[in-house]
């Protein structure tokens, strides 16, 4: 009977480290907030978005083969990355370490949030860019420049996921955690 309560007690402990219930969301804050620096991005969106893609896991891997805090894919951003910066595409290994993730993905997303900064909801397209991609994006913009875009995202798990990202950044602009 002990035996069992143990193992339900691990059980339960699992299962709430798995959905970040023990994650120590200050961790990366330095890197997180240079890297908004050098990229002249809020950290707390960086810092949403990691929350989103990674729960803070530097050792997640996606079902798509993303990889680390911010979920860059070998294949896309990081190619990107390395063509813009004249540089080798890293080798996948590397892309758990926690400086070089997010600056990879604080780059892409910098690149995202260009593209469509004429727009009000700016930011909501760039996370769209950065979750399903330019092309999805740009069937999303709105008609107008200050339309609403998170009504015309057509993937429930992409309007869900920009959804979260922006109400977990407001929240860490509320409680300026990153000063």
């Amino acid at each position: 009977m002990a035996a069992l309560a143990v193992m339900a007690v691990a059980f339960l402990f699992y299962l709430l480290e798995s959905r970040g219930f023990f994650v120590n969301q200050n961790r990366y804050d330095e890197i997180i907030i240079a890297a908004g620096k050098r990229h002249k991005i809020d950290p707390c969106l960086i810092k949403a978005v990691i929350a989103q893609e990674s729960v803070f896991n530097s050792k997640v891997v996606g079902g798509a083969g993303e990889i680390g805090l911010m979920q860059v894919l070998p294949e896309g951003s990081v190619t990107d990355w390395a063509r813009a910066h004249k540089r080798k595409v890293p080798h996948k290994n590397f892309l758990f370490d926690p400086q070089l993730n997010i600056e990879i993905g604080t780059w892409y997303l910098k690149r995202a949030l260009l593209r469509w900064q004429k727009y009000k909801y700016g930011t909501e397209l760039a996370l769209c860019q950065y979750n399903a991609g330019e092309r999805r994006a740009n069937k999303w913009k709105p008609i107008s420049f200050d339309g609403k875009v998170v009504d015309r995202i057509t993937i429930k798990s992409t309007k869900i996921y920009v959804k979260r990202i922006m109400n977990k950044y407001q929240d860490y602009k509320d409680a300026e955690v990153l000063l």
